[in-house]
């Protein structure tokens, strides 16, 4: 997805949607960064969880300081995945409407079905509704 393409996204979407564009997942070097930056505190318990996830689908290298750089672009996109989750659930949100750009289909058929699995546990926990960009506009996905 070309720059300009996430830029309308965010025109767009940005102030009712999560938006999880592939090309663009994360701000920060490593995952504890990340989670300081989007948190502002060091949140060692909520890392932990966030790699636990991981590791249950088989990024067994996972750690808080690695560089996403040095992971593939499938165990980029299940990370922002996890986090995106981890990040609703620590802050208590329900209601959110989550918009992966591209970020589906960069994951194996298996890992798909994974994370759609979690996402409609999360649906029921807390609402959450996923979305995709399709023909012009947005398509919700059902989950399982």
């Amino acid at each position: 997805m070309a720059v300009s393409d996430i830029k309308e996204l965010l025109d767009a979407y940005d102030g009712q949607y999560l938006i999880l564009d592939y090309n663009h997942l994360f701000v920060s070097g490593s995952l504890r960064e990340e989670v300081w930056l989007l948190r502002r505190a060091d949140e060692p318990a909520l890392v932990s969880e966030i790699l636990e996830a991981a590791r249950a689908f088989g990024i067994r290298e996972a750690s808080a300081e690695k560089g996403f750089d040095t992971y593939s672009g499938g165990q980029q996109a299940i990370l922002g995945c996890l986090l995106a989750m981890a990040l609703i659930r620590a802050g208590g949100r329900s209601g959110v409407r989550l918009l992966l750009s591209n970020v589906m289909d960069s994951i194996s058929g298996k890992n798909r079905r994974r994370l759609r699995s979690l996402f409609a546990d999360m649906a029921a926990s807390h609402g959450l509704r996923l979305f995709i960009p399709r023909d012009g506009g947005l398509r919700e996905l059902e989950l399982p």
